[in-house]
């Protein structure tokens, strides 16, 4: 099938990326993100970006605002979310590879956003294949969250930073290896590889993961590491992390 990657101009367009939301994440309606703030991202400097089918269907969507901490603009990326039947098929490297060209467009050269620690393959999305940064974690960020993916455990999260001129990101998006493959790490955090039937089959046993990962991260960003890796290994997977410099 081959997909349009657009702007959603029309309030319909909008609506849709609202049910997107619930379909995706089974978010509740106090959850998602209504259409009125995807209509005023469009006055603001912001932007959604729908994922459509030929016959016009919104089947995934990214949506950014603008930020400004440290005395720089950057963009927020708010959600990226693609319908698990057209999943695997490159839609979401696509939205945000439109989001960042649109962003480079305005002057901006930063993008972030949050994930879950625990989701690997979240994790080597944005850090092996977008070629993304990590040097914030911030626990339980949302509260309880009713999402399926979330239930059980804190909405911890780690944050995000995608340098869009980065050398790495340039690698990362061209489909190279954003870390060289021989450097040493200056250390390792391991995650399991699928959180989710763990919480499911043994949820002490998650949360008392997720208090580990929480703990490790505090202590590598604290000596001032930044998350510039991610490999899966059987069972397991695993966050690499070298110095930085500010």
């Amino acid at each position: 099938m081959n997909y349009i990657i657009r702007p959603c101009t029309t309030r319909d367009e909008l609506a849709a990326c609202v049910t997107l939301q619930k379909q995706i994440w089974d978010y509740s309606d106090l959850e998602v993100y209504p259409a009125r703030l995807f209509v005023n991202l469009g006055h603001i400097g912001g932007h959604v970006l729908g994922a459509f089918t030929p016959a016009g269907r919104a089947v995934g969507f990214v949506a950014s605002m603008p930020a400004w901490r440290g005395g720089r603009n950057y963009y927020h990326s708010l959600s990226l979310g693609v319908l698990s039947a057209h999943e695997n098929r490159g839609l979401g490297r696509a939205l945000k590879l439109e989001q960042r060209r649109l962003a480079l467009r305005a002057g901006i050269d930063r993008i972030e956003w949050t994930f879950d620690p625990l989701r690997a393959k979240n994790a080597f999305f944005n850090i092996e294949r977008l070629g993304a940064v990590c040097r914030r974690y911030i626990a339980d960020h949302y509260g309880s969250v009713e999402s399926r993916f979330q239930k059980g455990l804190p909405s911890d999260r780690l944050v995000a930073e995608w340098w869009l001129r980065s050398p790495r990101v340039r690698r990362a998006i061209s489909g190279k290896p954003p870390r060289p493959l021989r450097r040493r790490p200056a250390a390792e955090i391991a995650i399991p590889v699928d959180i989710e039937s763990l919480k499911k089959a043994h949820a002490e046993q998650a949360r008392g993961a997720q208090t580990k990962v929480r703990e490790q991260f505090a202590d590598c960003f604290a000596q001032k590491l930044e998350i510039t890796g991610f490999v899966i290994e059987g069972p397991t997977a695993k966050y690499l992390l070298d110095h930085y410099e500010d």
